[in-house]
């Protein structure tokens, strides 16, 4: 009995694991550029770094005289059978790499999108025309947005200020992925991958009966 409980509470802990979201935000404004790593309700800074404490001192690593030995040349082996090049096995690869990223995309979600836009220009009629084409971008981009990936919020706020001389642009996003749709997404196609770069290295049918 003791033995099903702590089957089913890893069980329980496994899935709650697997249901964490992983990501990363970025955020621009008039005070800079921020990049964050999202790992569940927890957020850690990237971009700018933060700076270090340096009221504490620092350990110096005691320097280790390094030897250097000469490797013995190998002599390379001649073979019959020609291999096929790198280049050509990692061509060989792009069609799994296109579907993975096709996959990928579905499993990203968009957790929140922010862009604000406010348009100002040395003169009223610049400042309207520029209102005009940034509108019309955003209209262009958001149908691409939409129909490629889940998003579960978003918000676009353009507007026209006659008293600036330049516009001012801000953006907040944030995109996670469960832990669980990352490690079955790693696992698939890490599989896939390696499958079929050892495939690539075999010399082909052809090949193997020229040299015969």
């Amino acid at each position: 009995m003791i033995g099903w409980i702590i089957l089913a509470a890893i069980v329980l802990l496994l899935v709650v694991i697997s249901l964490i979201r992983l990501g990363g935000r970025a955020k621009y404004d008039a005070n800079g550029f921020y990049a964050y790593v999202l790992v569940g309700p927890a957020k850690i800074q990237l971009f700018p770094a933060k700076p270090r404490d340096e009221t504490k001192p620092k350990k110096e690593k005691p320097k280790k005289e390094k030897q250097k030995k000469e490797k013995p040349k190998k002599e390379p082996v001649e073979s019959g059978e020609e291999k096929p090049g790198t280049l050509g096995r990692v061509l060989k690869l792009l069609p799994v790499v296109g579907e993975a990223a096709g996959s990928l995309k579905r499993k990203i979600r968009i957790d929140h999108l922010v862009l604000t836009v406010i348009w100002g220009a040395e003169d009223a009629a610049s400042a309207a025309l520029g209102y005009g084409k940034a509108n019309a971008f955003l209209g262009m981009i958001w149908p691409l947005i939409d129909h490629n990936f889940k998003v579960k919020k978003c918000d676009w706020n353009v507007d026209v200020d006659y008293g600036k001389q330049k516009p001012e642009f801000s953006a907040d996003a944030a995109i996670t992925m469960t832990v669980g749709q990352l490690v079955s997404f790693a696992f698939y196609y890490g599989i896939k991958l390696l499958t079929n770069w050892s495939r690539s290295g075999k010399p082909s049918a052809k090949q193997q009966e020229a040299s015969l």
